[in-house]
């Protein structure tokens, strides 16, 4: 037979370590001045700590990242809005540069009227501008405003443009000497040429006939006195390049003062100042005489003379 000793010291033996265990921890805790929670936590941050390291190092670029994407939507919503005000600015200092243009415009005409009247001036606005298939100019101003046929017209610095072409009641076509087949009647220092239109170019061709001297580039192109379409004086253009006569005969470029399709404002002018007698070739000569006295009115009659 098998003799089976009991087992009852065993379960004694365990509750005693069980609460020696606990009766250690409890001094352990108390020595280090700290409670069982503080233990925990202290142990938790232990076992935590590695992993929010490796946390912070994945996590952190992701947020850097994800801020610098925040920041650069922001600077391009600034960037749209600056660039906007700087589109607006442009817009009002084109505007600030129109309006100083057309003071300026102003001021030459009224320097232009105050340097003397001997001829009428109608200053008048630009509303036609030369394209490809018509290179004449329209005006605002007609017949109701003194205009006629073959009037000279210049712009605000006095330099030639063309001549009126055909008038309205409120309109007038001007067409530049540039599309002017007849010519224009120029000089060049003391010699009288003539100032042809070219095609597909806004330069003119300069031709002298019995040329005595060289031009040379630079020289200034004035209207001719016995032009009939202009008065004397008045500024065309500058000769581009030097030449000499061949034979007797000279021909140059001449480069224009006035680019037809950059006017905004002409001055027509009243020349001949009596266009119907200009045309008829009538000379008017003295009128009536009229000598009045206390007694007798005495009246002397003088003839028109006939040309």
């Amino acid at each position: 037979m098998v003799n089976r000793e009991p087992r009852g010291h065993t379960l004694p033996l365990l509750v005693t370590l069980i609460i020696f265990g606990v009766l250690l921890m409890t001094f352990d805790v108390r020595l280090q001045g700290g409670g069982v929670v503080g233990v925990l936590r202290t142990g938790t941050q232990t076992i935590v700590a590695p992993m929010q390291k490796a946390a912070s190092y994945a996590v952190n670029p992701v947020a850097d990242v994800i801020d610098s994407l925040s920041n650069l939507s922001n600077l391009r919503e600034e960037n749209i809005a600056l660039r906007r005000e700087l589109t607006e600015a442009e817009a009002a200092l084109v505007g600030v540069q129109d309006q100083l243009a057309r003071l300026e415009h102003f001021e030459q005409l009224y320097d232009m009227e105050t340097a003397g009247n001997e001829i009428g001036r109608t200053v008048a606005n630009v509303i036609g501008r030369p394209d490809a298939f018509d290179a004449a100019l329209i005006i605002d101003k007609g017949t109701s405003d003194g205009l006629v046929v073959g009037q000279p017209v210049v712009d605000t610095n006095g330099y030639v443009v063309g001549t009126v072409r055909s008038v309205t009641g409120g309109s007038a076509t001007i067409v530049p000497i540039t599309a002017d087949r007849q010519g224009l009647t120029v000089i060049v220092g003391d010699q009288i040429g003539s100032l042809l239109s070219q095609v597909a170019t806004d330069e003119m061709r300069l031709e002298v006939l019995d040329a005595r001297e060289p031009v040379l580039a630079g020289d200034r192109v004035l209207t001719s006195a016995v032009s009939a379409s202009f008065p004397a004086g008045l500024p065309v253009g500058v000769v581009i390049g030097d030449a000499v006569p061949r034979i007797d005969v000279l021909t140059t470029a001449v480069a224009l003062f006035v680019k037809p399709d950059t006017l905004r404002l002409v001055v027509v002018l009243a020349w001949p100042p009596d266009p119907i007698t200009a045309s008829s070739g009538e000379v008017i000569g003295p009128a009536e005489t009229t000598t009045t006295t206390s007694e007798t009115s005495t009246t002397t009659t003088t003839d028109r003379g006939d040309s």
